[in-house]
């Protein structure tokens, strides 16, 4: 909590009976976006005369005219009257102007007076991007982003055009997370990302290309190649792949496929001839 009477962070306030402070409630999101909630108090007496439970605030414009009440609160020994610094009716907003108390019959009643602001509305944006890359930066597809929009609301106090900025809420606090997708040929080093803070603007997942069956002879010479198949369910992983047909040789194991561990490794298998 702020309050606006010792210009200081706290996170309790003590309010004398009958007095009036302003606070401001600051809820912090992800990526240096908050929330904030200006609002007064007002504290009501237990001790004093009178039905506490019928207290009022009666809210006024500045030509006296009442836009409406708001019954107290009732919190531990007493009463609590929340006064709004910014509130709307048909469709126009008002700012608080002065808190006062009138005495009538013998009864204290609290009045907030407002005068009539204007409001505009700007839309704020943020774009995250997401680049599927080699180990050497080489872009391979098309990158994600995501934009996340939120409104502003500007009011201007028409009297003394006045203007000031009101909370910046974001639809969400955080991006969504990105899965990696297949890229034939190449494997992911992670399955995604999770979901990032507003702060971030670019990220990256990184592929490595997928690795080969090299078949060889007694003398270690090079018979022929074959690249890994990719695991369609699995962007991390090479799928189970058939050992090449080499003519005139046949393979020293009996296996007829492989299923790599490391899928950007590659791996040696010896042929003899027939």
């Amino acid at each position: 909590m702020y309050s606006y009477k010792t210009k200081k962070l706290v996170t309790s306030g003590v309010l004398v009976a009958d007095e009036v402070q302003e606070f401001e409630q600051v809820k912090m999101l992800v990526g240096h976006m908050y929330h904030r909630t200006k609002r007064k108090f007002k504290v009501i007496d237990p001790y004093r005369k009178g039905p506490l439970a019928k207290e009022m605030l009666e809210l006024r414009d500045d030509r006296g005219n009442v836009l409406g009440e708001i019954p107290c609160q009732r919190i531990p020994h007493g009463h609590v009257l929340v006064i709004p610094t910014i509130f709307s009716k048909n469709d126009e907003y008002y700012t608080l102007n002065e808190v006062t108390t009138l005495l009538r019959d013998d009864q204290e009643k609290t009045i907030a007076e407002y005068e009539l602001a204007e409001v505009t509305e700007s839309l704020n944006k943020t774009t995250l991007t997401t680049h599927f890359v080699t180990t050497a930066g080489q872009q391979l597809c098309r990158a994600d982003k995501q934009t996340i929009t939120w409104k502003t609301l500007k009011y201007r106090d028409v009297k003394t055009n006045r203007s000031w900025s009101g909370s910046s809420i974001p639809e969400e606090s955080n991006y969504l997370a990105v899965k990696s997708p297949l890229i034939m040929g190449y494997v992911a080093q992670t399955a995604g990302l999770g979901p990032a803070s507003l702060k971030a603007k670019e990220q990256q997942i990184v592929y490595q290309k997928l690795g080969k069956i090299i078949a060889i002879d007694n003398g270690g010479n090079i018979l022929g190649t074959k690249k890994y198949c990719n695991d369609r369910t699995d962007p991390t992983r090479a799928a189970e792949t058939f050992l090449p047909y080499i003519k005139g040789y046949h393979r020293a194991i009996k296996a007829e496929a492989i299923l790599p561990s490391d899928p950007s490794c590659d791996i040696f298998i010896k042929y003899l001839a027939n």
